[in-house]
């Protein structure tokens, strides 16, 4: 790379008018920024409160038409616009801050100004179709045959396009010298945002909706590309992370690793080719400018109605019509919402009762009959420590940003800056898929349990990922539901479930985990309790902890092989006699007090060796001791031999002064 910054300067001048262009759809601003991090326009201000509390200045996000001349003097050399337009009035919101040097961010004294999903109005479905990492640093010397695989890749790309917004002439597209851009006509989701105009909470949701949505087409629409292109997934990696400010680099845009712009590609005769920077002339920007209009011209509103038959294709062909499908979709998912919070209400009322009945028995157990103390202390963990720990490879790998990112141990992430935490919800995100979670979430993430962030983590997933923060070391009591309480598929259990016996075995230190057998039922194999007097253990540390298990004790005589889903859990195989069970209890007794001896004989060890440690402690002090009570005896007999020699003037004086100011006249303390 060698452009000087006079010519990045000059250039980014002569673009101006493309940046005009492409500004506004109808009458909603996008934000522009340079080089990636000049998110916010800021100036001084006079609010005395906050100047107070250290905020010197205030700000909000640049608007690319009219702050563009404050992002060209900032700019060093790569311009970015953000793909989804914005209501005006989220350009207006001023909020107190200051910069921090030595972090080389912008911290806020509240919430940062940044647009949110009500915001929006003209989105784009949008893609960064990215060339394979292997390619990207042969940008410009491509062999014909790359480059011809390349253009038919983008070209079953821009066809995937054309089945969402059911035109082509509603598909555009650029070259970004380091792949290629995607979009889908912005103005098309404007009778969305006109529709739902008097409802924010709307706004948001369909929006939100509709770029995960869209994203999770694209994603499918990869798929469906690789196997009618053969070799495309060998030169194109698409990203598919549209989100409601999503930075690309516009049209003239100069390149980070290159001496290269980016430049409009014909959806109609795809051509990929590289365009460096020094033969920029006039023509090439009107072309340009003539992109930028026709992207931000309001011609595709009618293009609605296939985006939403596309993404929501199940509630579009019960009600016909994006209106009423959008309708039907927001009125459902408000039902959900309220159906949970009547579980949340309901489970809390019965945790409430019977936290009364238990006369707080359960405080401070590793058990739990209520769900929602296990999602408490989940939610509860920092999930910093999370990332920085076990979900990434590189930790706040971009200092600029007022929220950490990390480079996700779960994928590959070319720039190392894809996911990020928001330390304030205790959340984090992966921008890749426009989606995030909590610290069970990361977790799941961070052990395989599931392997993208756009999967749901729930059912026994969820379960393995509280048991990977156990593991960690994170206090998470065990959830053993009690007999009475109620069944995820309706009803309530007659008994405590034999899985949650097993696990409170564990959880109170009856029973490891390893110790439990193969047994056969009924229904086949399943892990049963080495004996009966394991499980009649268990079952009197379940009451010593208050819970209410419904079970009844079993005896030697009982010898009926039953499994787990029976009143009698602990299967005993017909075959084996008193006399083998009790010894076969007897060695299993045996190996938990060995196990237990060697726990115990390890913790002896490590407190020996801390008392030997308090010992030397102790001699040191006992040394020091001495030492300073020979030097206040020797101060003493000091003040005492001398003492006659003092004026008798002085007598009336030495009885307001401390004994330490009187042995100062007499003993030197250099």
């Amino acid at each position: 790379m060698t452009l000087s910054e006079a010519a990045i300067r000059e250039h980014y001048r002569r673009a101006k008018p493309v940046y005009e262009a492409l500004a506004t759809v109808k009458d909603y601003p996008t934000i522009g920024l340079n080089d990636f991090v000049g998110w916010y326009i800021k100036r001084d201000h006079d609010n005395v409160e906050a100047i107070k509390a250290g905020y010197p200045q205030r700000g909000r996000v640049a608007r690319l038409d009219r702050d563009y001349d404050e992002i060209h003097d900032r700019l060093e050399r790569t311009l970015y616009a953000v793909t989804t337009y914005k209501t005006p009035s989220a350009f207006q919101r001023w909020e107190p801050c200051r910069y921090d040097e030595s972090e080389g961010t912008t911290v806020w004294q509240d919430e940062p100004p940044t647009p949110g999903y009500a915001d929006l109005r003209a989105v784009p479905a949008w893609g960064d179709i990215d060339l394979a990492d292997d390619i990207k640093p042969q940008r410009g010397d491509l062999d014909a045959e790359t480059r011809a695989l390349v253009e038919r890749t983008l070209e079953a790309y821009i066809e995937e396009y054309t089945t969402l917004y059911s035109t082509r002439d509603a598909v555009y597209a650029l070259d970004s010298v380091g792949g290629a851009y995607v979009f889908g006509a912005p103005e098309a989701t404007l009778p969305i945002a006109d529709h739902f105009s008097d409802d924010p909470d709307v706004l948001e949701r369909v929006f939100d909706e509709f770029l995960d949505r869209s994203n999770a087409w694209l994603q499918k629409a990869e798929t469906r590309v690789n196997e009618r292109v053969a070799g495309a997934g060998d030169v194109i990696q698409p990203d598919w992370v549209n989100n409601k400010n999503r930075q690309y680099k516009p049209p003239l845009s100069v390149h980070a690793d290159h001496d290269a712009v980016v430049t409009p590609i014909a959806t109609d005769d795809v051509r990929y080719e590289l365009r460096p920077f020094e033969t920029v002339d006039n023509a090439l920007i009107e072309q340009a400018v003539n992109w930028a209009d026709d992207l931000t011209r309001v011609e595709h509103t009618d293009c609605v109605d296939s985006l939403v038959a596309t993404l929501w294709p199940d509630l579009y062909e019960d009600h016909g019509g994006w209106r009423a499908t959008l309708e039907a979709w927001v009125e459902a998912e408000r039902e959900r919402e309220r159906e949970r919070q009547r579980q949340r209400e309901a489970a809390l009322q019965r945790r409430e009762e019977r936290l009364a009945e238990l006369d707080g028995t359960l405080e401070g157990r590793p058990i739990t009959p209520f769900k929602e103390d296990v999602y408490e202390a989940v939610e509860n963990i920092d999930i910093t420590e999370i990332a920085r720990h076990y979900a990434s490879d590189a930790y706040d790998t971009d200092p600029n940003q007022p929220r950490p990112q990390f480079d996700p141990s779960w994928r590959h992430s070319e720039s190392g800056q894809s996911c990020f935490v928001d330390e304030q919800a205790n959340t984090f995100g992966d921008s890749k898929v426009n989606a995030g979670g909590g610290p069970a979430k990361l977790m799941a993430l961070a052990t395989g349990i599931i392997s993208d962030a756009d999967a749901d983590l729930d059912g026994e997933d969820y379960w393995a990922a509280v048991d990977e923060l156990r593991n960690a070391g994170y206090d998470i009591p065990v959830w053993v539901p009690e007999a009475g309480s109620d069944r995820v598929d309706g009803g309530t259990y007659d008994q405590m479930p034999f899985w949650a016996v097993r696990k409170a075995a564990v959880a109170l230190e009856v029973c490891p985990e390893d110790a439990f057998v193969d047994r056969e039922g009924e229904d086949g194999t399943y892990e049963g309790f080495p004996g009966y007097e394991t499980y009649n253990e268990t079952l009197e540390a379940i009451e010593d902890a208050g819970l209410n298990h419904g079970r009844e004790q079993v005896t030697p005589e009982e010898d009926t092989a039953d499994d787990e889903s029976e009143s009698i859990p602990d299967a005993l195989p017909s075959d084996e006699r008193p006399g083998d069970l009790d010894r076969a209890h007897l060695r299993e007794k045996n190996r938990l007090l060995t196990a237990k001896v060697e726990r115990l004989e390890s913790e002896l060890e490590e407190k020996s060796e801390r008392i030997k440690e308090l010992e030397t402690e102790v001699n040191q002090l006992r040394s020091e001791l001495a030492t300073v009570r020979s030097e206040r005896d020797r101060l003493e007999t000091a003040l005492e031999e001398r003492e006659f020699e003092q004026e008798p003037n002085q007598g009336d004086q030495d009885e307001d002064q401390t004994p330490l100011d009187r042995a100062r006249r007499f003993v030197s303390f250099d």
